[in-house]
């Protein structure tokens, strides 16, 4: 009987944690420390990824976020500045107001009723 092969999951474990960013590479200042008690590590991946690979950002991240906050969202952004060294600072910073704004506005709108 053969056993399980771990290899394509330890690669694909490996890739992942390359690959992705996360919260916990974040600083520990006192700022970052409490907004990461408010925002899970999905959302977290869900706006870099909007802010740092053009990806789309679904209804639930888009209401943490806005449950997060301005204050919040602006630390993690000009944290990740310190890590990220990829893009022009100004064109990130654009999305990363963008991507509030457009959350701001997506949560304010009521979903439509159902007709019966």
């Amino acid at each position: 009987m053969g056993g399980l092969n771990m290899f394509p999951i330890v690669v694909i474990l490996l890739l992942a944690s390359c690959a992705l960013p996360t919260l916990a590479h974040l600083d520990d200042s006192p700022a970052v420390v409490e907004c990461k008690k408010h925002f899970s590590i999905k959302y977290a991946f869900d706006v870099y990824n909007y802010i740092f690979k053009g990806k789309k950002i679904d209804d639930f991240s888009c209401r943490a976020l806005v449950m997060l906050g301005r204050p919040c969202h602006n630390v993690f952004v000009n944290n990740t500045f310190t890590y990220e060294h990829t893009g022009n600072k100004t064109v990130i910073q654009a999305r990363a107001d963008r991507v509030f704004n457009h959350c701001i506005i997506a949560n304010s709108v009521p979903p439509p009723s159902s007709l019966s």
